[in-house]
């Protein structure tokens, strides 16, 4: 191989390495991701069943209804929250994507390079190995002498 293609080589595989590596994390954070996405669809969930449930009990005591009220206020900051959270996390889930992106194509970029480093020396060794022989056929001048 030729020596230049086989120093990228190397390049590629710690670049390769780094893509995995990142790959993983961004499975990591996907995960935390849809845990999230998956929390506040459960808040927002309650929240609806409670707000639906006020609606049909009219009839309660001033102390049960403030209760009530408490009780619905820290799900909404609950919801509020992890909507929050939720948008974080989409940030930091789309960072990874983009570092993720940009290391692939690093990747696949080195593997071009070295393609094509290799293709230059299978050219090279063609013109050599057609120059040997070329040079070991006889002339037509050396025959006629």
């Amino acid at each position: 191989m030729d020596k230049k293609a086989n120093r990228l080589r190397k390049v590629v595989a710690l670049a390769e390495l780094e893509e995995q590596k990142e790959c993983i994390e961004m499975k990591k954070v996907q995960q935390a991701y849809d845990h999230a996405v998956e929390r506040l669809d459960q808040l927002t969930s309650h929240r609806l069943k409670y707000q639906s449930e006020s609606q049909l009990n009219g009839n309660v005591g001033a102390v049960r209804w403030q209760d009530y009220q408490r009780f619905l206020s820290r799900l909404n900051q609950a919801v509020d929250s992890q909507s929050q959270f939720v948008n974080s996390s989409e940030q930091m889930l789309e960072a990874h994507r983009r570092r993720w992106q940009q290391k692939h194509k690093r990747v696949g970029l080195l593997e071009e390079i070295v393609q094509r480093y290799l293709k230059a020396e299978a050219s090279r060794d063609e013109r050599s190995m057609q120059k040997a022989l070329d040079d070991m056929q006889p002339t037509a001048k050396s025959f006629g002498k």
